[in-house]
């Protein structure tokens, strides 16, 4: 310790510029508004449209592969899942311009396949904050809340066209075109992706590969008092089914998002925004996807209101949520009210709030939020953050799902009680002139945690109520730059438990390093990421060995309007696996080039 110690101070004393790790700006996310009074407390990572495309991702699942603190579980074939601090999938609420786009379909509440239904090349900016985000977002954001943040185009009228291609006969192509001047914007984007994938389960004898192909479009008009988008998206996955057999199996999922909003200043105190949004999903699936599943409507109305007095703000705002099944017409609805208030007194920024909810099943609910932070000499703040939150169940826990194709619901549980939730953490933060050097200890724990019991192989199971889900840990940050290299190191530890369980919750990695370095030369702009990830289980207490990752990109800016990219993932071709039973691709390769008119 006394050697690692010295060498930690001389890396974080150092200038720095990094892309990843909590950055010491002001973040729209955590407070829920376009103004906030006082800086962040809560445990934040932010990125911008240039920091995306340093990493030289394709898509979206791509790019959240390469933040390893919200570990992406990404098996070919399967459903992609977010665990951020070891929480359960459906504890992470993923919002894209203020809309929440979590499945109403999915099978555990979470995002699921919506996370391949945003364009990446549309992106602003994503912001992640990983602790509860309940207070100001509702159900769905225990572990925390990753918003994203879509262009409304530069100054000027300008079209970009970029393509990729790849290992695995991977190909991408965008389209995106905006127009933008003092009386408003309009701004077009449609972006294709596809792959032939590889054999995703290892039962799988036959050698046939498993395609993805999923593209999206949006188009979004507005100008500053109001903005109207239209985001329609389709994702096709082929995967095999439980003992590999049914090898033409494929994943069909639909999803639109129709979203207004609409703003006005009332006088230099007080601004307010409506939001009127509206999510369709729904999924088809088996051999050939022949197998209809149920159509899913959420219709989202919210009223915030940003009120200053006596140099604090409140927050206040009113919304209410409808999910519905329309194929069975089934209905689940929420009217909340969540007000909070933050303000700077001397050295100490506080912030506090409260949400009630009343909900069409489970009656009325109110959580609370408490966060400060404490400013000390040389640059040092202390921080802390206790978060009480409300997990609803969803309408597939209550009812169940078609998932043979008959009719029949199976899975159904109209006895469930919603999870709640209490978080804590505590920080602290060290900044030399630009560089950070962050650690913080936290937990979580949720009672009333639903899962499932019974078979997944023959359908044969359903949800249920256990007694609790604990999580805490410890995350340590640097960000800094040594002779001009952007240097970038993160460690996690996590332990995570359920009930009274003596091991750790399965996909949960309990230790979790990254270690990225990038470099400007003259017009070449270059990264390496290294990525550790310790031993994990997974179902019936199968034992996943750690593996270690090297990806490395590289962008050349020909000139101001023509830049190439190529980018190298497992470089030194790691054979890993994070499910028992599916393969993972090897080593990849992909150049992509684009264009601006």
């Amino acid at each position: 310790m006394q050697k690692i110690l010295p060498i930690v101070t001389l890396v974080a004393s150092l200038n720095a510029n990094a892309v990843l790790g909590p950055i010491p700006i002001y973040l729209n996310t955590e407070y829920r508004t376009d103004s906030p009074v006082i800086g962040p407390i809560a445990s934040a990572l932010s990125f911008s449209a240039q920091d995306i495309k340093a990493t030289g991702a394709s898509t979206f699942l791509d790019f959240l592969a390469t933040i390893p603190s919200v570990n992406l579980f990404n098996p070919q074939g399967n459903v992609p899942a977010v665990f951020i601090r070891g929480n359960k999938s459906e504890h992470t609420l993923f919002i894209v311009d203020g809309v929440s786009i979590v499945s109403a379909n999915s099978l555990n509440g979470a995002v699921e396949y919506g996370l391949t239904n945003i364009p990446i090349n549309d992106i602003e900016k994503v912001e992640i904050i990983k602790n509860s985000g309940s207070v100001l977002y509702g159900s769905g954001a225990i572990a925390g809340v990753i918003s994203i943040t879509t262009k409304k185009g530069a100054n000027g009228t300008s079209a970009v066209v970029s393509t990729k291609f790849g290992t695995n006969n991977s190909k991408t192509y965008t389209l995106s075109a905006n127009s933008n001047n003092k009386n408003g914007f309009i701004r077009f984007t449609h972006s294709k992706y596809t792959t032939d994938g590889i054999n995703s389960q290892t039962k799988d004898t036959t050698g046939e590969k498993d395609s993805i192909k999923n593209q999206s479009t949006q188009i979004k008009v507005g100008n500053k008092r109001f903005d109207v988008s239209y985001l329609k998206a389709r994702d096709k996955t082929e995967y095999d089914s439980f003992n590999g057999t049914n090898n033409g199996e494929l994943a069909d999922t639909k999803f639109t998002k129709t979203m207004l909003n609409t703003n006005k200043t009332f006088s230099k105190n007080w601004k307010s925004k409506l939001s009127i949004s509206q999510i369709k999903n729904n999924g088809n699936n088996g051999i050939n996807a022949t197998i209809i599943g149920d159509k899913y409507k959420s219709t989202n109305i919210t009223l915030l209101n940003d009120i200053k007095t006596d140099n604090a703000l409140f927050n206040v705002g009113l919304s209410k949520t409808d999910d519905k099944n329309t194929t069975k017409n089934k209905k689940l609805s929420s009217k909340e009210l969540f007000i909070n208030w933050q303000k700077n007194i001397n050295s100490i920024d506080v912030n506090a709030g409260t949400r009630y909810t009343h909900h069409s099943k489970f009656g009325n609910k109110t959580i609370y939020r408490l966060s400060t932070a404490k400013y000390l000499d040389n640059n040092i703040k202390l921080t802390a953050n206790y978060n009480t939150g409300f997990k609803a169940p969803t309408l597939k826990n209550l009812y169940g799902w078609d998932f043979s194709g008959n009719k029949s619901s199976t899975g159904a549980n109209l006895n469930l009680k919603p999870e709640t939730s209490k978080n804590i953490e505590v920080g602290i933060e060290k900044q030399y002139d630009s560089s950070t050097i962050r650690i913080a200890l936290y937990k979580n724990k949720i009672k009333n945690l639903i899962t499932t019991t019974g078979t997944w192989g023959t359908f044969d199971y359903s949800y249920v109520n256990i007694n609790k889900l604990i999580t805490k840990g410890l995350e340590l940050s640097v960000n800094t730059d040594i002779s001009g290299y952007n240097v970038d190191f993160s460690h996690g530890y996590n332990n995570s438990k359920e009930n009274n369980n003596t091991i750790q919750s399965i996909k949960r990695p309990k230790n979790t390093s990254n270690l990225t370095i990038s470099k400007r030369y003259a017009k070449f702009n270059s990264r390496i990421q290294i990525i550790r990830k310790s031993s994990s289980l997974d179902f019936g207490n199968v034992k996943l060995e750690g593996y270690t990752l090297v990806n490395l990109s590289s962008r050349y800016d020909i000139n101001d309007k023509t830049k190439i990219s190529i980018n190298i993932n497992n470089a030194f071709d790691k054979d890993y696996t994070v499910a028992n039973g599916y393969n993972q691709l090897g080593r990849t390769f992909n150049l992509g080039l684009g264009y601006q008119f």
